[in-house]
């Protein structure tokens, strides 16, 4: 070390200005501590892959229509940008949503088509990739909105039958095929068809507007407009708290698909159609679904099966939760052709209004299908109407049409029996086999039954005539109590335990008096102290000359 004095270091000074640095060091590296434990964690649930804007992409989305002859002078150099379009006619917000699609698609990865508020005006299908089932990576493409009235896609021009405005890259493979496996997700918009003004009887559009795979989620999106809202072609899709209105056909299980079931529709809206809330096609059905809470109605059909000879099940295995089958036209579900078996409708209520019924198209019953089988409804205070504002006087035949009814429960069945009792429509109107079908009303249970020869009044006491039912006879053992009239063939629902209005004979009646059949008027009651097997016990005075009284029925004491 030199001695001069401008050479010298003070240790003083070096020890100082080395305490200085280690506790600089130490705060800079709690503060990293610190802004480390504030970082967010990653959320796992979040979207993967990257996400893409289509205004980053060139799109406009101010309504108007803009081709890509407005930026680009020849087809050479939009395709340098675009290189999927094919001409400079086309739109340029179409070209943006299509190119994000296939750019995220093409990266292996997958990702999220973002569409910022807008009004966006597309002239072409949007085309989603296919996946492989087994491919781990799933590269999976989703197109999220701002919000259902916020992001706007729209198409003013009809693109012709068969098209649609968003579809999985091919129809579907094989049962055994891998391919159009899609597991995708579109959310927060909506998309706006050709004709969202139609009404009933008017003629639909050609395009439809989304095509579902396999594995598909909407969620939030309205869809109105289009020949079809949503055209299911495979399994396992679900729609949560959409809008599928102002279309022909809401949701349509359609001809040429192989739809698996197991679809889940929640929160949805499929009231408003110009022809059905859900179409299927014969050589389709819908199987295993779940539709809960959904609005269905105001247009002609609630749901219903096309015209011709089904391949199919039309209804099978579904539940219907919570549903309502409100101001149809012409019918809640219908399908003369068509079979329903194993569903369950649990709290669901309709209505009939003619302002959505077609014309020269009658309104045969609220449910009309060849086979009712092993269905169950419950609950739903309105679920049959009472005649009072859904116009159930409308009805020409019968609440329930059918060939054939085996095995139904209805556990709901006051409404669907007072139809009949005051004048409206017969409850079930069978041409065929009608057996085992179980109904529980307010104060009664019982079966719906077939008339036989001679046919049955309301009140009469009746017995059971191989697979039907007939005024009681002398000497024979009363099986239950009709509770409204019908002729030979008809069906009427009787009584077989509960309290019900019974017919009798003109003396007088006191509560708690044991009833027989009467002697002479043997479908009749009578309060006298006989041979006859007792049926019942009075639970209400009855004066002399009166024709009925309040039965509780106690056929176990035969």
């Amino acid at each position: 070390m030199s001695g001069r004095p401008g050479c010298r270091v003070n240790r003083r000074a070096l020890l100082a200005a080395g305490f200085a640095l280690a506790a600089a060091a130490r705060a800079t590296t709690t503060q990293a501590a610190q802004d480390k434990a504030l970082r967010p964690i990653p959320d796992p649930s979040a979207r993967n892959g990257p996400a893409l804007s289509i205004r980053d992409r060139g799109a406009i989305g101010d309504g108007r229509s803009h081709p890509l002859s407005e930026r680009y002078k020849s087809l050479d150099a939009a395709r340098r940008v675009h290189p999927h379009v094919r001409s400079l006619d086309q739109e340029c917000d179409w070209a943006a949503l299509q190119g994000a699609v296939l750019e995220l698609s093409r990266a292996g990865q997958g990702g999220t088509v973002l569409v910022p508020p807008g009004h966006y005006r597309l002239d072409g299908e949007i085309v989603l990739p296919n996946l492989d089932r087994y491919d781990d990576a799933f590269n999976e493409v989703e197109i999220v909105g701002a919000g259902m009235r916020a992001s706007l896609l729209s198409w003013p021009d009809d693109l012709g039958l068969g098209r649609f405005a968003i579809r999985a890259g091919s129809r579907q493979g094989a049962r055994d095929d891998n391919d159009g496996y899609q597991r995708s997700r579109i959310a927060h918009l909506s998309l706006r068809g050709p004709k969202p003004g139609n009404r009933p009887g008017d003629p639909p559009p050609g395009m439809g507007g989304i095509a579902l795979t396999s594995r598909f989620l909407l969620e939030r999106v309205g869809v109105y407009g289009f020949r079809t809202g949503v055209d299911v072609w495979r399994d396992h899709s679900s729609l949560m708290s959409c809008q599928l209105t102002k279309n022909h056909i809401g949701a349509y299980w359609s001809a040429g698909t192989d739809s698996f079931g197991d679809h889940l529709l929640l929160d949805t809206d499929l009231a408003g159609n110009t022809l059905a809330s859900i179409a299927v096609a014969p050589e389709n059905g819908i199987d295993h679904s779940s539709f809960i809470s959904c609005h269905f109605g105001f247009s002609p059909y609630a749901i219903l099966a096309e015209d011709g000879p089904p391949k199919r099940t039309f209804l099978s295995n579904n539940k219907f939760l919570d549903c309502a089958f409100e101001a149809c036209g012409n019918g809640w579900f219908q399908g003369p052709m068509a079979e329903m078996y194993g569903n369950v409708l649990i709290g669901c209520s309709g209505s009939l209004l003619p302002d959505y019924r077609l014309p020269k198209r009658p309104v045969t019953g609220l449910v009309v299908v060849r086979s009712l089988e092993r269905n169950q409804f419950t609950g739903g205070s309105a679920s049959f109407g009472d005649g009072s504002n859904d116009r159930a006087g409308d009805i020409e035949t019968a609440a329930i049409v059918a060939a054939s009814a085996v095995g139904n429960r209805f556990d709901d069945a006051e409404r669907l029996i007072r139809l009949g009792r005051e004048g409206f429509a017969p409850a079930l109107a069978i041409a065929g086999t009608c057996r085992a079908n179980r109904f529980e009303a307010l104060d009664c249970s019982g079966e719906f039954r077939k008339v036989g020869a001679g046919g049955v009044d309301a009140g009469n006491l009746v017995q059971r005539d191989y697979d039907r039912v007939r005024r009681l006879e002398p000497d024979r053992p009363a099986d239950g109590v009709a509770l409204t009239s019908a002729p030979a063939g008809g069906i009427v629902p009787v009584a077989t335990g509960g309290t019900v209005p019974v017919g009798k004979t003109r003396p007088a009646i006191r509560m708690g008096t044991v009833l027989r059949p009467g002697n002479g008027t043997s479908q009749r009651v009578d309060p006298s102290a006989g041979p006859g097997t007792p049926v019942g016990v009075a639970v209400t005075d009855a004066p002399a000359g009166s024709d009925s009284v309040m039965m509780d029925l106690r056929l176990e004491l035969r």
